[in-house]
């Protein structure tokens, strides 16, 4: 049977083998999937230990790094200050191209934003 369809005996019972051996497992995990009592035997959560590390440590994370005075500087340098540096350029730039738009020192035709 095995050889009209370009493979040998050996072959064919190892490839049924397959067919069987993956149904078996399909069949089990359906079972497991689908089993109504499975969570009687759980707590209801999955418990992770990475998880509960990271969340201890949050929890717990004021005594191990309290505040002082290097990451209170280093909070403002890193992210307070760049933000509103950028917030700064932003503002003037829109605003004294604004003026200059208004004032009519750029010419419709050569304004970055134009209709047509």
């Amino acid at each position: 049977m095995a050889d009209k369809y370009g493979f040998s005996d050996l072959e064919c019972k190892i490839m049924l083998n397959q067919i069987e051996r993956r149904a078996k497992y399909r069949k089990e995990f359906l079972k497991q999937r689908t089993d109504p009592c499975k969570h009687s035997m759980e707590a209801g959560y999955v418990f992770d230990k990475g998880i509960q590390n990271f969340i201890s440590m949050k929890e717990t994370g004021v005594y191990f790094f309290p505040f002082n005075m290097r990451t209170i500087q280093f909070g403002l340098l890193s992210i307070v200050l760049p933000m509103s540096a950028l917030g700064y350029v932003l503002y003037t730039t829109r605003t004294n191209r604004e003026r200059e738009i208004r004032c009519g020192k750029i010419k419709p035709k050569d304004r970055p934003w134009k209709l047509a």
